[in-house]
């Protein structure tokens, strides 16, 4: 019985089954973070090129101008409003605690000075990690340990959970632009400077990565009980060097009023 021929068929079919692998394995990204090869790459460490995080108020209750050699890191970019229009009783609230804060220098509505959480209005005012991988979006403040979690799973929003600083967020894909919806928000501020919403709160953002070296955020509050009318800001982000990593955070006055 001459079984050389069998032999030889089976190496054949063996080479073949290797060959269909290779063809079918997902081409490798340079971006070791970057797991959705389905979806636009926004995924990397990032640091923020302009934010809101609140600059001083001027005698009127709003932003004062521009210091001497252009506006400071944090300051709005032109042509943005400085905060939200508020209904009149978070207006009367917000005042009453500027001047408590005028006269005592108390910060007791922000949530960073005592070392809790940024909240979802202020999240992306830091350095942020983003992690992408298939069903998730997972970002990562250097400051607090502070993270937030967008869910691609399609299964929609958590119910029946407690109110976070972050609230619940999930997202879709939209052409190279990731939509996240955001509910479930606990009650903060939008800036350091104390100005409040509420936890009726609900936003809707709009990520896009619009080149390799920028990555743009687009983000609508909306808050019926705090806010007149819908509140818009934008947020850029650059690459951090490579090789940036973030280090332990340590806050020593963490406490929850």
């Amino acid at each position: 019985m001459n079984i050389k021929p069998l032999i030889c068929g089976c190496g054949a079919v063996m080479l073949a089954l290797a060959a269909l692998a290779q063809a079918a394995a997902p081409t490798r990204v340079k971006d070791p973070l970057y797991g959705d090869p389905a979806h636009p790459n926004i995924s990397g460490m990032w640091n923020p090129e302009f934010v809101y995080l609140g600059p001083p108020l001027g005698n009127a209750g709003r932003p004062a101008g521009p210091p001497p050699g252009g506006p400071r890191p944090g300051a709005f970019p032109p042509g943005l409003p400085p905060m939200p229009q508020l209904t009149p009783p978070y207006a009367k609230r917000y005042a009453e605690w500027k001047h408590k804060f005028d006269t005592d220098g108390s910060q007791d509505p922000d949530s960073v000075t005592r070392c809790l959480a940024f909240g979802m209005a202020r999240f992306g005012t830091m350095p942020v990690e983003i992690i992408q991988t298939p069903g998730q979006i997972t970002m990562n403040l250097g400051v607090l340990h502070d993270i937030r979690r967008i869910y691609l799973d399609g299964i929609g929003h958590t119910v029946g959970a407690d109110p976070s600083f972050n609230g619940d967020s999930v997202g879709h894909w939209e052409g190279d632009t990731l939509v996240v919806e955001t509910n479930n928000i606990r009650a903060g501020t939008i800036d350091r400077n104390g100005v409040p919403y509420s936890d009726k709160l609900t936003a809707v953002e709009r990520i896009r990565r619009v080149s390799p070296t920028r990555l743009e955020i687009e983000t609508t509050l909306t808050d019926p009980e705090a806010f007149v009318t819908p509140f818009t800001m934008k947020r850029a982000y650059v690459p951090m060097p490579p090789g940036s990593r973030f280090e332990e955070y340590i806050c020593e006055n963490n406490k929850d009023l």
